[in-house]
């Protein structure tokens, strides 16, 4: 399966199809589980004298501040992976490309799990501020986006399915049955 570059058959592309999917959902669960992480974190003071770590300012910047940027990443980096399974399967290039961009994206999502994770471990003090708008905006982003998500996923399916019926129409069509009986 990896490495053709001629003749990428249909289950070449259903795999690929699946695995950019379980990519995006891999990503959206570290992403969502990082968050919820971060804000429980941010809400419990552990020690009130201590300075907070770089990384975990860091974390708390990336996953909590900045989250909505995390989601549309991810969808941007799942677009990319679905132009590239359309691309194989047109054999336009190897579907190499299309699994690679899917494994980065969930190789991703494993690094920043552990970078997440990493932060809340070190972190001796966290205080949060009363309610901004990122905080509001974050809180909703995910939700809204893996909805997003899904829906192209599956019109994307849809798309591929219609467009195989196209081009691979067995068996006679009722233009052919007519030339050869009515035109004879």
């Amino acid at each position: 399966m990896l490495g053709r570059l001629q003749r990428v058959s249909r289950v070449d592309v259903g795999l690929a199809l699946a695995f950019a999917g379980v990519a995006y959902l891999v990503w959206a669960l570290v992403a969502g589980i990082a968050r919820s992480t971060v804000s429980h974190m941010l809400t419990y003071v552990i020690k009130d004298d201590l300075p907070m770590p770089h990384l975990t300012q860091a974390v708390r910047m990336v996953f909590v501040d900045y989250g909505i940027l995390i989601d549309l990443v991810g969808l941007a980096w799942l677009v990319v992976s679905l132009f590239l399974v359309a691309a194989c399967s047109r054999q336009k290039m190897s579907i190499s490309w299309a699994w690679i961009s899917a494994f980065c994206q969930a190789g991703t999502a494993a690094l920043g799990a552990v970078l997440a994770g990493w932060g809340v471990c070190q972190s001796p003090i966290i205080t949060i501020p009363t309610s901004r708008v990122l905080e509001k905006v974050r809180s909703i982003s995910l939700g809204v986006v893996i909805a997003v998500a899904v829906f192209l996923w599956v019109a994307f399916l849809v798309w591929l399915l219609i467009q195989r019926a196209q081009f691979d129409r067995h068996g006679r069509s009722l233009r052919d049955g007519l030339r050869s009986n009515i035109f004879r």
